[in-house]
């Protein structure tokens, strides 16, 4: 019998506002689904009820050219 897997994207969110952080878990239905980036999306922080967009955090690559 052979060793079976899934996939799960895990978002990481820092508040604006208060600073603290949270993750959200996302399991694909399909290994071709575009990878879903929250840019612009109004999101509350769990911790203050802070409503902002989100951005990505300065310095983490999204994508290599190269």
């Amino acid at each position: 019998m052979a060793h079976e897997y899934s996939i799960e994207l895990l978002y990481h969110f820092i508040c604006g506002n208060c600073k603290n952080w949270w993750s959200y878990a996302l399991t694909p239905t399909r290994l071709e689904q575009s990878l879903k980036l929250p840019e612009d999306d109004i999101v509350f922080c769990c911790h203050c009820g802070h409503k902002a967009t989100m951005t990505v955090k300065d310095g983490f690559i999204i994508y290599d050219d190269e």
